[in-house]
């Protein structure tokens, strides 16, 4: 990387110890990334791609496929391979560099043989002068490092620049806390934060997969999101949120949600995708399980450490509840079906994505908390969903195969005693409407509900380069009946042109029985659509304790949150 700000990486690549009875070898490219399922176009960046062999001379080759480089290596025991890669997307957490860092997941940079997988590696950085290198790989000298495999090397990602890395201990495991960018951060502070989350964690597995853990949080305006690795995690935080509370403890919500992933997924996996295969889609049904689960735990991780009042779990409940009532989706599509449909439909966020599709991430933490005590009323607040999860961990180690939802439910059934094939037929593999009210009742709550007023749009729009388009139109609601359509691109509202970030500003400040003349493009066509807002009639969800609970209630609600009743 001696130019960084021309985006590209030099990659050059040795392979050894080859067979001389084979003619050729290919060279691959993944088309996605771990934590992310979703195919990529890494392929589309690779440039000046040659090959060598050990004297020098130049190897014929041709791309058979988008991923696929094979090369003539001529009976040769070692080869050597060059090539460019154009990198500028640090946003995905794929691959970035530029004046200030790089970043490097192996999948988006580095090629690897089939033949070659499971064959250890090693890999040399040359960072610009004045950077150094932060990774979960282990470390043979200062830009020199070792990976038992390209599956193992694929889930270390790299992090290379002046970022301020700080180390610390928690249970005498070494941790890192690697930060790119500039806020208002209280280091202390956060490692203080981070170390409540990483004990919980321990507390609650049992058991520690790793020999030492790297945070990497890459701090700027446009930063998001977060990436679990099997020793480190890549997220994303905006400067301004260390600033407010609730900023600080949604960038902590992020950590917990990552860490917690340390074992569901990157230890205990879905047999969708183990191993990986990084050359087409890898199917499975337990997203739900993967990252619902997971999303139902980091918030109640926060509570249990007492980073997250138990007010603010109660109203996320509620939350979920309006959200779960609300979304057409989760009429038409299931869990298991938005786990599988993950590759074609999820993260491609189709126009119609919120009035057709379910979201594995937050209904599959909706349906986990109720499976949850669901399993503690029935074994009168023995066992929880906690003790599934530990189970499973040990049931289904890495170097394993994975597990099924089918043998999650058979778990879940080992400590109830009882059939659950019924709650998963209604809420996994049926869209059946959520119980919610049966089941916080066991941990004595009661889910009260106003049916009030509300003016409702109705509208979801998306930026997409200068347009405005219209992503899905809600039924019956203001949008729909002023007739506008998905795919309609927004071109004026009130006369005028209006940019994205007016647009929803004026939609947001819009009351009950005002109107927003808009002008749209349908197929090349002008049309005109007046927008009044109408009132719409939504229920809104509290929650709140029984005056009377009975000695299970108080029991469940104990082992489930950690407190005193």
């Amino acid at each position: 990387m001696p130019e960084p700000a021309s985006h590209f990486f030099n990659v050059e690549i040795e392979l050894s110890e080859l067979s001389p009875d084979t003619h050729t070898i290919d060279l691959k490219l993944p088309v996605w990334r771990p934590g992310r399922y979703f195919i990529f176009d890494f392929a589309s960046g690779i440039q000046e791609f040659k090959a060598f062999g050990p004297d020098g001379s130049a190897l014929v080759w041709e791309k058979t496929d988008k991923l696929t480089w094979k090369i003539q290596k001529n009976n040769h025991k070692s080869i050597k391979v060059s090539y460019r890669v154009f990198a500028n997307d640090f946003l995905a957490r794929t691959r970035g560099l530029n004046e200030e860092h790089a970043f490097i997941n192996a999948t988006a940079v580095l090629m690897f043989a089939p033949s070659m997988y499971y064959a250890p590696l090693t890999l040399k950085v040359n960072p610009y002068v004045g950077w150094h290198v932060t990774t979960g790989l282990k470390r043979i000298s200062e830009n020199e490092f070792f990976a038992p495999n390209y599956d193992y090397f694929t889930d270390c990602p790299l992090e290379i620049g002046k970022q301020i890395d700080h180390d610390f201990e928690v249970a005498g495991i070494k941790h890192t806390i690697s930060i790119f960018g500039k806020a208002n951060y209280d280091l202390k502070k956060m490692t203080e934060d981070f170390t409540k989350i990483i004990l919980k964690n321990f507390e609650f597995w049992g058991r520690v997969p790793y020999e030492r853990y790297t945070f990497i949080v890459h701090c700027t305006p446009q930063s998001g999101g977060g990436t679990e690795h099997i020793n480190s995690t890549v997220v994303g935080v905006k400067p301004q949120a260390f600033e407010t509370e609730a900023g600080y403890e949604a960038f902590l919500r992020l950590i917990s949600h990552e860490f917690f992933h340390t074992w569901n997924v990157k230890q205990l996996k879905p047999a969708g995708i183990t191993p990986y295969d990084f050359t087409k889609e890898n199917y499975l049904k337990e997203l739900w399980v993967a990252e619902g689960g997971t999303s139902y735990y980091d918030g109640l991780m926060l509570v249990r450490t007492g980073q997250m009042s138990i007010e603010s779990f109660y109203k996320e409940i509620t939350v979920g509840v309006e959200d779960e009532r609300r979304r057409p989706g989760n009429k038409i599509q299931s869990l298991a079906e938005s786990s599988f449909d993950a590759w074609v439909k999820f993260w491609r966020r189709s126009q119609n994505h919120y009035i057709s599709e379910s979201d594995y991430y937050s209904k599959g933490s909706y349906v986990s908390l109720l499976l949850d005590l669901e399993i503690m009323n029935a074994t009168e607040a023995r066992y929880s969903l906690d003790d599934v999860f530990r189970v499973m961990f040990e049931l289904y180690p890495l170097d394993v195969a994975g597990y099924t939802n089918e043998e999650f439910r058979e778990v879940c059934e080992e400590f109830t005693g009882t059939s659950l094939q019924k709650f998963f037929d209604d809420y996994i593999t049926g869209t059946n409407p959520l119980d919610w009210e049966k089941y916080l009742s066991y941990a004595g709550l009661i889910l009260e509900s106003d049916e009030g007023t509300l003016p409702v749009v109705g509208l979801y729009t998306a930026k997409q380069g200068e347009k405005i388009v219209v992503n899905s139109v809600l039924e019956e609601s203001s949008a729909s009946k002023a007739g506008l359509k998905t795919g309609d691109e927004i071109v004026a509202c009130n006369g005028s042109k209006c940019g994205y970030e007016e647009m929803e500003k004026r939609i947001k400040e819009m009351k009950a029985g005002t109107s927003v003349e808009f002008f749209v493009f349908r197929e090349d066509k002008l049309v005109k659509a007046v927008l009044t807002l109408e009132d719409s009639k939504l229920k809104h969800y509290s929650l709140k304790k029984m005056e009377n609970p009975t000695d299970l209630q108080r029991r469940i609600y104990d082992k489930w949150l950690e407190t005193k009743w």
